[in-house]
């Protein structure tokens, strides 16, 4: 018998519903399984290290989140990668860190962004002035020499 199938009563499909608005969630609004390849660049507020389980915890706060970079993240490490106040640009596979670049140690210290002062060229004297061909005189030379070896 082909394309035929046995007759059978169909199964009703059970519902299982519950009403999950009226209870609280106990979780940081701003944490959130993260799942794939996910980025995020920001500033290490917080470097604890926890005894119990033998990893550092890192919370990073992002200072920059267009192109899905995320705004928050709270992760264990084994290590210490960073300090604290680094500006830091770091990818998680999952919830697992696969790489942490600095992109500026001690950026944010005591509450204040540090200031990138820019260094001060040496000044040369007024009468130097700035070198340009353009407006050298040349003379005409008087003598000119070739020497053939």
């Amino acid at each position: 018998m082909q394309g035929c199938a046995p007759k059978s009563t169909p199964m009703t499909p059970t519902v299982n519903t519950k009403n999950l608005s009226n209870e609280k969630t106990q979780t940081n609004p701003k944490l959130s399984n993260l799942v794939g390849k996910n980025y995020v660049k920001g500033i290490i507020t917080s470097l604890n290290q926890d005894s119990s389980v033998g990893a550092w915890n890192y919370v990073i706060e992002g200072v920059d989140t267009s192109n899905g970079k995320l705004p928050y993240v709270n992760f264990n490490h084994k290590t210490v990668v960073a300090n604290e106040g680094d500006l830091v640009h770091a990818s998680f596979d999952g919830n697992r860190m696969t790489e942490m670049l600095v992109i500026k140690a001690g950026y944010f210290k005591g509450g204040k962004f540090q200031d990138v002062v820019p260094r001060k060229k040496p000044v040369a004297e007024k009468g130097a002035g700035k070198r340009d061909k353009a407006h050298q005189i040349l003379s005409v030379p008087q003598e000119e020499f070739v020497k053939l070896n």
